[in-house]
C-alpha cells in the first residue's frame, strides 16, 4: 500500500565502541510546503510492525512521522525492544527482563538520547519541524518508554501518547517514576493520552514459543490500571492527562488501532 507524503530513510551506523547498534530511520512528510512554523512530528515507535498503516489516516496530510526501526528478525528486535524502551536498574545499569531473563533491560537512556540526539538531529536536516508540536507514541514496552520519557525528559515532547503501556514491568516502578514529576512540574504544558483494549489484559508470564498466536484467557485487566495512574498523575501541575479506551480490542489490535489515533492527535 502506499503512503501519502515523502518517504525518506537512513542508516545511522553504529558507535565504534560498540555500545550503540545502527539504526534504521524512516521519516514521513507530507506533499506540499509546510506551516509557517513547520510540520508536527509524531515519533512513532514500533512503527516497523504497524506501517504502512491501513486504511491510511487522513491526518498524515497534515503530520510528519519519524519511525527507529530495530534491525530484522523476530527474536533480535523483541531483545532490542526489551533493551531500548525499559528503566535502568537501581545503580543505572542493565537488569533482566521479569518474563524472558535472557534478555536484558535497562537501555532506555541511551536510546532517548539517541532519539534525541542523532535521530531528532537527521530529522530536521531534511525537514521544517515544529518543536511546539512534538509527539512521542509507544505501544506495550513502547509505551513503557514513552512513560520513562516523559519521566526522565519533561519537555522533550510536547505530547506523550502511551498505548497499552507495560505498567506491570519490576512492580509499576513507571508510576513512582512519574511521581517525580510533582517535584519537578514540567516548565511548559504537557500533554499525556493513555490507551488499552477494553478487552485487553497483561499476564505475568510471555506467551508459549510454540503456539505464539494461540489465543490467552484470563489475566490481568489493562484498563483499571490505566484509570489509576490517570487518578496519581492528576494533580501535576503543567500535566494534561487523559485517557482514551479502544473500544472492543485487545493488546495486539490495540497497537495498529492506537497509532492510527496517535497520528490524527499529532496531527491536531
Amino acid at each position: 500500500m502506499s503512503m501519502p507524503g515523502r518517504p525518506l530513510s537512513t542508516l545511522l551506523a553504529a558507535d565504534a565502541a560498540g555500545r550503540r547498534p545502527a539504526r534504521r530511520l524512516r521519516l514521513y512528510a507530507p506533499d506540499g510546503p509546510p506551516p509557517p512554523a513547520g510540520w508536527p512530528l509524531l515519533v512513532l515507535l514500533d512503527g516497523d510492525w504497524v506501517w504502512p498503516l491501513a486504511p491510511a489516516p487522513d491526518a498524515l496530510a497534515r503530520c510528519a512521522v519519524l519511525i527507529p526501526g530495530h534491525d530484522p528478525g523476530k527474536e533480535q528486535t523483541l531483545a532490542g525492544r526489551a533493551l531500548d524502551y525499559t528503566p535502568p536498574a537501581p545503580d543505572g545499569g542493565r537488569w533482566p527482563d521479569p518474563r524472558v531473563p535472557r534478555w536484558q533491560c535497562g537501555g532506555a537512556d541511551a536510546f532517548l538520547d539517541e532519539l534525541l540526539g542523532p535521530m531528532m538531529d537527521w530529522a530536521r536536516a531534511q525537514i521544517v519541524i515544529d518543536g511546539s508540536r512534538t509527539s512521542l507514541y509507544g505501544h506495550s514496552y513502547g509505551g513503557l518508554c514513552a512513560l520513562y520519557a516523559l519521566a526522565s525528559r519533561p519537555g522533550a515532547f510536547a505530547h506523550t501518547i502511551g498505548a497499552s503501556p507495560s505498567l506491570w514491568w519490576r512492580k509499576g516502578l513507571i508510576g513512582d517514576l512519574l511521581d517525580n514529576l510533582r517535584a519537578a512540574p514540567p516548565t511548559r504544558p504537557l500533554r499525556l493520552t493513555l490507551m488499552a483494549g477494553t478487552h485487553e489484559a497483561w499476564h505475568p508470564q510471555p506467551r508459549d514459543p510454540a503456539a505464539p498466536q494461540a489465543r490467552r484467557r484470563g489475566g490481568v485487566p489493562t484498563l483499571p490500571a490505566l484509570r489509576a495512574l490517570g487518578r496519581r498523575l492528576a494533580d501535576i501541575r503543567g500535566l494534561d492527562c487523559r485517557l482514551e479506551p479502544l473500544e472492543g480490542i485487545g493488546h495486539g489490535e490495540a497497537l495498529s488501532a492506537s497509532a492510527r489515533r496517535a497520528i490524527a492527535l499529532a496531527a491536531s
